[in-house]
């Protein structure tokens, strides 16, 4: 029998794939009783992780992300302060990944007088951004491509990135907690942040102070995989006091 901490990670990867299930399909796939599956049901509905319905379980409304468009429109001020900081860092002829979070996208767009840089990514966005300017190569992962923001997630995505040594990985993060450490909505984009974070040297996770306030639902790492926080606002304290104050940059 699973313990009770990897039933709960298995019930979530589960309603992320179907966005609701039945006591009696969770017990059956995770070989349990009814009785242990509903007692995990109410754990994970005190902590706001999900709702309980008749018979089962489904994600709250408020931890699906909003499409992509709309994702790019939030926090529109913090996320160009913050891709303006993380731009910096980069020198020109650096090899880099980006993935599609919408404060990456917003990275690539300071990124467009750099030169030489190559560019790993799954976004259409971020390689429409940085293609053909300033002797710039762009490596586009291809897989199946998502319509709501044009990405490419899959075995076949995670494969032609990870043929690549980069020097950083800035990665978007969905949520950022104390307890949890960085967080995501979407099963197919954790897993892909989780792949190719082992092929660059460094990790800069941009985020901005909304990401401390929500609560996600598939895990992406460790504070102690992260070599640099960007955001807008320092987080609070707990998430400070686990990641680090020199690890935190914050962009004014």
């Amino acid at each position: 029998m699973l313990k009770q901490s990897k039933r709960h990670a298995e019930i979530m990867k589960l309603l992320q794939m179907k966005k609701s299930c039945s006591v009696i399909e969770l017990a059956s796939t995770l070989d349990v009783s009814d009785e242990t599956i509903r007692r995990d049901i109410r754990q994970l509905a005190a902590t706001g992780a999900v709702e309980k319905i008749h018979g089962g379980v489904v994600l709250p409304q408020n931890t699906l992300e909003p499409p992509f468009l709309s994702r790019m429109q939030e926090q529109q001020e913090e996320k160009i302060r913050i891709a303006r900081l993380t731009a910096s860092l980069i020198n020109d002829g650096e090899t880099i990944l980006l993935d599609n979070g919408s404060s990456s996208c917003y990275v690539a767009r300071e990124l467009i007088t750099h030169r030489n840089l190559t560019v790993v990514t799954n976004s259409t966005e971020v390689a429409r951004e940085l293609c053909s300017r300033n002797q710039n190569r762009v490596f586009m992962a291809g897989g199946e491509i998502r319509s709501d923001d044009s990405a490419a997630y899959g075995p076949a995505a995670i494969q032609f990135a990870k043929q690549f040594s980069t020097n950083r990985a800035i990665l978007s993060m969905g949520s950022i907690t104390a307890e949890e450490g960085c967080l995501d909505y979407d099963l197919s984009e954790a897993e892909f942040k989780r792949a190719v974070m082992s092929q660059a040297r460094s990790i800069i996770v941009v985020a901005d102070h909304t990401k401390f306030l929500r609560s996600g639902v598939v895990k992406v790492c460790d504070f102690d995989q992260v070599d640099l926080l960007i955001t807008d606002r320092m987080p609070p304290q707990e998430v400070v006091d686990k990641i680090g104050e020199h690890r935190i940059h914050i962009a004014d």
